[in-house]
């Protein structure tokens, strides 16, 4: 590489670090979830963030701001003339920004994984970031994930089986594994990391060179059955899935595997949320989800029908092939035994959809979360007589609201894979978990937020909260019970260091119990609940300073269901 070379990458890494920076203060100031793809990848969602920051009046994100245009500026000026420009028929902002896109893509697996030179001494560090994006070639700057391809390092010895098998979920398998994966290999120290595609779409192999070898990693994802059906048959050593694992399937396995319900077994990667978007002008403000079943599968047709205007309903949805259309058929229509109506639009697109639902009166659709863009959002209740919550990553985060669900990785307890228990607390770290963020879906890194306005909670609640902001984490426990289930245990090791890098705050629990049975023994287990929380955190070094029972109050479901009696029991957390 000629020094002048090496100075250009430099140059556009400070630049991608800048942007992260960008991404991180913004989160700060605008009290708001910041997806960094895209922050890298989406031009009108970038300049849109770059306004807000300016908005903000922060002396420190105006001076981000203007050093990120000036070096965008500085990239175009070294990287195109005037006659591309015309012939291209792009602005000189679409060309700059394009530009930035295609490199920060290569260099996103990089950041999510490292927050770049956080994982080496700063000049090392530098140094293999500066090497990885010389030997980085971009396949795809817009809508598919750029495969890392280095200069070759001699002859190798190629392993002729996986370090593991994951098989599973097509919303895990996707896009998550095969990015923490990726991610997994740096952190072993791999260099050539590569992905491809196997006999079929959902099938994908990813391999890094590793102590004088050639390893790779096994990515099927046929479906949420698939794993279980897999790991019994000896065809997968991880299994993932979108949904939480039936009794039929754990007592198949129990005698093979263990007992994948149990901590260590049962490993909650991330969360996955659906935002249902109508267009800007519609005056539907809110809708339950037995309603969404009859607009979706065409039972309801007119917006009059479910007191809204006398307008046609014209519905949009995401194409077969999308993770999104798997997550809102899963949610909604399959508890139902409903299916699509055939006169649904179907759209590639996430911001296509978003875009034409918002400007076409009587449209209605569904969408992840970052892509709603100038739709209008609208609130969903579990059913028509509870509460309704609007979508937003803390909404999801704290599962709150009901078109919310847990993504899983289970591994077998009995002659346990030593790479792929590595792998799955990769994933539950930090660095792995900014990656469940980056790529649209809902990390269990801690923010603060307030889910809803005070009059929701008891007035004795509403007190000790006046100056409090809520945690983005409910515990909940298994059922029938007051112990916690495995998402409520690692959040505990969450919540302790989240109060060590934040003291002198102080930490409230409120505990909260379905409305079935006796309304003075619902208060008393809501009590224990809370008590159970309290002893945990006083086990490591955290002593809250109030842990109260609230019982049947603030529900956020109708008991009446299974679904809605595990939302109502909880352990919201509050920081003073």
């Amino acid at each position: 590489m000629s020094p002048k070379h090496h100075k250009h990458m430099h140059y556009n890494v400070a630049l991608v670090d800048k942007l992260w920076n960008l991404k991180r203060l913004c989160e700060a100031q605008l009290k708001m979830h910041i997806p960094l793809n895209m922050v890298l990848k989406d031009e009108e969602y970038r300049a849109e963030l770059l306004e807000k920051a300016l908005q903000t009046n922060n002396a420190e994100l105006t001076r981000l701001v203007w050093d990120i245009r000036q070096m965008e500026d500085s990239i175009v000026t070294a990287t195109h003339s005037g006659d591309e420009f015309k012939a291209r028929k792009k602005t000189r902002r679409s060309i700059k920004l394009g530009y930035v896109a295609a490199f920060a893509c290569s260099l996103l697996l990089i950041m999510s994984g490292y927050l770049l030179r956080s994982f080496l001494p700063l000049n090392a560090g530098e140094v293999f970031v500066l090497e990885a994006v010389a030997n980085t070639q971009v396949k795809s700057a817009v809508n598919k994930r750029e495969q890392m391809t280095y200069v070759p390092a001699g002859q190798l010895v190629r392993a002729t089986k996986p370090l593991f098998r994951v098989h599973g979920s097509n919303t895990v398998g996707e896009r998550l594994a095969p990015r923490l994966v990726e991610a997994y290999f740096m952190a072993r120290g791999a260099t050539n990391i590569k992905t491809r595609q196997g006999n079929t779409p959902v099938e994908k192999a990813v391999s890094g060179e590793l102590n004088g070898r050639i390893e790779f990693i096994e990515i099927h994802a046929h479906g949420s059955s698939t794993a279980f059906t897999d790991l019994l048959q000896d065809s997968a050593e991880l299994g993932m899935s979108s949904r939480k694992i039936k009794d039929q399937e754990r007592e198949l396995l129990l005698a093979k595997s263990g007992d994948l319900g149990e901590p260590g077994a049962e490993h909650i990667i991330g969360l996955d949320g659906l935002a249902i978007i109508t267009d800007t002008t519609n005056p539907a403000t809110k809708l339950s989800i037995p309603e969404l079943v009859k607009i979706f599968s065409g039972e309801v047709t007119n917006w009059s029908e479910i007191g809204g205007p006398n307008l046609p309903i014209k519905v949009y949805a995401r194409d077969e092939n999308s993770g999104t259309w798997d997550s809102f058929k899963s949610m909604v229509l399959d508890p139902a035994k409903a299916t699509l109506v055939m006169t649904a639009k179907r759209i590639e697109s996430s911001t296509e959809l978003s875009d034409a639902v918002a400007k076409e009166p009587g449209a209605i659709g569904f969408i992840g979360l970052p892509y709603v863009r100038r739709a209008k959002l609208v609130p969903i209740s579990a059913t028509k007589t509870s509460k309704p919550i609007l979508p937003a990553h803390f909404t999801v985060s704290t599962e709150d609201y009901p078109l919310a669900r847990r993504l899983y990785f289970y591994l077998p307890q009995k002659n346990i894979n030593a790479d792929a228990e590595e792998f799955v607390k990769f994933s539950a770290t930090e660095r792995g978990q900014s990656i469940v963020e980056d790529i649209g879906l809902v990390s269990q890194n801690i923010k603060t937020g307030q889910a809803f306005n005070s009059d929701f909670y008891p007035q004795v609640m509403r007190d000790l909260t006046t100056r409090s902001q809520r945690l983005s984490l409910n515990f909940r426990f298994k059922d029938g019970s007051d112990e916690l289930d495995t998402k409520g245990i690692n959040d505990l090791e969450r919540l302790v260091k989240y109060v060590e890098v934040n003291a002198p705050k102080r930490v409230q629990l409120f505990g909260f119990s379905d409305s079935e049975g006796d309304k003075a023994q619902n208060e008393e287990l809501s009590l224990r609940r809370a008590k159970v929380v309290e002893q945990h955190l006083i086990e490591r070094g955290i002593f809250p300073l109030v842990a109260r029972g609230m019982g049947e109050e603030a529900p956020l479901a109708s008991s009446k269901t299974e679904e809605g009696r595990r939302m109502n029991r909880r352990v919201e957390v509050w920081i003073l």
